[in-house]
């Protein structure tokens, strides 16, 4: 009698677990999309002094993140404006990362828009940085990125900032 009651009980437990971890631990493409933006946040985090090896391998690891062709669009910065590689990227990373001490790059009030093989995603942008021989410098910018989905996982490929208020 108790191992029929036991055997019963199993798939019952199993049909259970298997509900719970389904609203509550899968991960859906807006916590996979919001996963990313965190990955990115930490690949071009800089604290303190690093070598070259590990700042070429740093601005490397920061090409996955981005499409064959990816846009950029900020009004009033023309010299900024067009179409990166992967590569120009990691080039401009490497460049960049030269100039910071410390450098971070956080993203916040995420909003999304998910389509089956897109996305756009709304956000602030918020860059703290200490240059090398100059005062620190900390920016805050409204953003909209596009994002695609290649082999099952999202790459930016657009970056345009949102103009809010017109002076």
């Amino acid at each position: 009698m108790v191992k029929k009651i036991l055997l019963a009980g199993i798939p019952l437990i199993l049909v259970l677990g298997g509900v719970v971890w389904f609203f509550f631990f899968r991960q859906t493409e807006e916590s996979i999309i919001r996963g990313r933006f965190r990955e990115l946040s930490e690949a071009v985090e800089k604290k303190g002094p690093e070598g070259g090896i590990r700042a070429v391998a740093t601005a490397q690891g920061l090409g996955n993140f981005f499409a064959e062709r990816t846009s950029v669009d900020v009004d009033g910065l023309s010299w900024l404006n067009g179409t990166y590689s992967p590569e120009l990227i990691v080039s401009n990373a490497f460049r960049a990362r030269q100039m910071f001490n410390k450098l971070s790059l956080e993203f916040n009030d995420i909003e999304l828009e998910i389509g089956e093989e897109t996305a756009k995603a709304f956000f602030t942008a918020v860059f703290d940085a200490d240059l090398k021989n100059r005062d620190p410098v900390r920016e805050i910018r409204e953003l909209e990125a596009g994002l695609r989905k290649v082999d099952g996982k999202w790459i930016f490929e657009s970056f345009r900032v949102r103009n809010i208020i017109q002076k």
